[in-house]
């Protein structure tokens, strides 16, 4: 049986590909992150998406912005983590560990989904799960991947 690597993206990278080519840093992460997107089959790996990849979208003030993320999401994904008590548990643990709420959920859900990266461009995120090694899921930049 041929298994698949799981990975998942939180918002900042699903973001990243409409920030625009503001620095080479910022570039090179989109470009990575359409890579990974666009190379997914032939990879070998599954980009898992969750119910908190859902409500960071909803958050995003500008209807065109939301309506892009939310189209560019269901094409990224290929199955989705729906919440759950065990999911909300280990979130709770992980603020408690000093995460931040959404990042918390992003990261349970990233567990749940057996997971082996979860791809941010949040910088002081990946810092915080590679500090504290709070998790076998490796939190890192999608130019690390």
């Amino acid at each position: 049986m041929n298994r698949k690597l799981i990975i998942c993206f939180d918002n900042c990278c699903n973001s990243r590909l409409f920030d625009g080519d503001t620095s080479p840093k910022v570039k090179a992460q989109a470009a990575k992150i359409r890579h990974i997107i666009n190379n997914r089959a032939k990879g070998g790996y599954l980009i898992v998406g969750s119910f908190a990849g859902d409500a960071e979208i909803e958050k995003i003030p500008d209807d065109e912005m939301r309506r892009k993320a939310k189209e560019r999401y269901k094409k990224t994904i290929d199955r989705k983590v729906k919440n759950s008590t065990q999911i909300v548990a280990r979130a709770q643990k992980l603020e408690s560990m000093g995460l931040s709420p959404m990042d918390a959920r992003h990261l349970a859900a990233a567990e749940v989904a057996g997971a082996k990266y979860l791809l941010t461009t949040d910088e002081k995120f990946i810092r915080k799960c590679k500090n504290r090694n709070i998790t076998a899921v490796k939190v890192i930049d999608p130019l690390d991947f």
